[in-house]
């Protein structure tokens, strides 16, 4: 891929390079038909945000109608993690092959017909196999999703609609367990499935109307080797992940082959002349730092609604439908993070709002760790850093690199979140599991410790260059 053309000007200063380099695309990115678009790739989002989290409140009552156990339950909820992560990368490779249009579609189609038959489910292992595959489905969406943003809008209107993906994923992700709660304990889990039929098929016919179609302007390469040790190294981490308690044995293999399959995936790329993926993303100035912090923030996030709320389960005695409707302040700050960082860039540049946001997001963390009882306030925190950051930190990667490599940049990044919310639960909750008396402050506080050292690294990488 050309790099001549690689913009490294922040969010809010970029110019007019991003235009001049795609001259077809100025009339349209301020069009009021390309902000209609984003209506059903909102949806996408929603209906993916929803699904990876309503599951986990629901568990109880999945597990006792197909008579789970305990592990087939764990998997119920992770296998949806794993087999995103693991698709991501070619899920963007197909987009900028055939058209990110073309993957949101098949996505969508995906959700509607998987949901319908994942409600009629009647054996735990039915249930597995369709939340596997609706994974693969929502890794399709996003990739779309992700891609067709950093192609179609200019660079501050691009902010905004990050602001608005953002807002929609972290909204969806936080009020999944409210969701899901409400409906065990009312209508029913199935309807967590099945509720989503109606809202996919909605979002594809305004698809098929409304959302622009973009590719990569240059034909992508089909390396099998490199497919294949892509999908085994994101499968094999969020495997060792999920196991990493239940069976550290297994967990402690998975973990070496992810590393084995990562080392020979690097490699192999840097010794195409067309990779899968293009390393030399990761030594664009901005690009890494963002990554970290994508996958800091989002984590500590993702342990935060887990944390907070199995101490409200375990420590007060509260339901699971309670225990959700209190986690509701994470989900609006979240929402209300994403519609801010937009204008945050009026008066601070991204970098500065960014390691603000952090700031807040650790704030509300340590809040919460010295005064428990307390959570709706640290919440509001810790959402409102995770959603301006995480937007901030999402359109700084696609500001620093170039249109073609937008698909890309969306799986990079997608990756980065959906693998930030898996290692989140794993390392925090492994903490809170090994620290018997006071296992949530422990984990919670080492959480905001994380979200500083991401805050400050962006500074500590230019000292360390200075020494040098």
């Amino acid at each position: 891929m050309t790099k001549t053309s690689v913009l490294v000007a922040p969010v809010g200063t970029l110019q007019t390079e991003l235009v001049t380099a795609t001259p077809s695309l100025t009339a349209s990115r301020s069009s009021l038909r390309l902000w209609f678009a984003m209506v059903p790739l909102l949806l996408g989002i929603l209906i993916g945000a929803l699904a990876i989290s309503s599951v986990a409140t629901a568990l109880p009552a999945i597990r006792d109608d197909l008579a789970l156990t305990d592990t087939e339950g764990l998997w119920v909820v992770d296998i949806y993690a794993l087999s995103l992560a693991a698709s991501l990368i070619v899920a963007a490779r197909i987009g900028d092959a055939f058209g990110r249009k073309t993957i949101v579609l098949i996505g969508l189609a995906g959700f509607a017909i998987l949901n319908a038959i994942g409600g009629f489910a009647t054996s735990g292992l039915v249930l597995i196999v369709v939340r596997a595959l609706l994974g693969v489905a929502e890794a399709f969406v996003i990739a779309g999703v992700v891609a067709t943003i950093g192609a179609k809008f200019h660079a501050k209107e691009r902010v905004l609609a990050y602001g608005l993906w953002t807002a929609t994923f972290g909204a969806g992700s936080a009020l999944g367990p409210v969701l899901g709660g409400l409906l065990a304990e009312g209508p029913g889990w199935r309807w967590l499935l099945l509720g989503g039929v109606p809202l996919a098929v909605l979002a594809g016919v305004l698809a098929v109307w409304l959302v622009p179609d973009s590719r990569s302007s240059q034909a992508p390469s089909w390396d099998v080797p490199s497919i294949l040790s892509s999908i085994i190294a994101l499968g094999a981490l969020v495997f060792a992940l999920h196991e990493i308690l239940a069976a550290p044995v297994s967990a402690a293999i998975a973990a070496a082959v992810a590393t084995a399959s990562l080392v020979y995936f690097v490699l192999r790329q840097r010794r195409l002349a067309d990779p899968l993926l293009d390393m030399e993303l990761f030594g664009v100035g901005g690009f890494s730092p963002a990554i970290i912090r994508i996958v800091v923030s989002s984590g500590a996030s993702s342990a935060a609604i887990l944390l907070v709320s199995l101490n409200l389960q375990d420590s007060r005695g509260q339901s699971a439908a309670e225990a959700g409707i209190a986690l509701l302040p994470q989900a609006v700050a979240i929402a209300l993070g994403g519609v801010v960082a937009p204008v945050a860039l009026r008066w601070l540049s991204a970098n500065a709002a960014t390691v603000l946001a952090l700031i807040l997001q650790a704030a509300g963390l340590v809040w919460l760790a010295f005064d428990p009882d307390l959570v709706a306030v640290p919440l509001v925190f810790v959402g409102l850093g995770f959603g301006i950051a995480g937007t901030l930190a999402a359109t700084t990667l696609f500001d620093v690199t170039t249109v073609d490599q937008a698909g890309q940049v969306g799986a990079v990044q997608e990756v980065g979140f959906a693998l930030g919310g898996g290692l989140g639960i794993a390392v925090f909750g492994t903490i809170a599991a090994m620290v018997v008396s006071r296992g949530f402050v422990a984990a919670v506080l080492t959480a905001g410790i994380a979200v500083t050292a991401a805050a400050l690294l962006p500074l500590l990488m230019r000292r360390r260059v200075r020494t040098a």
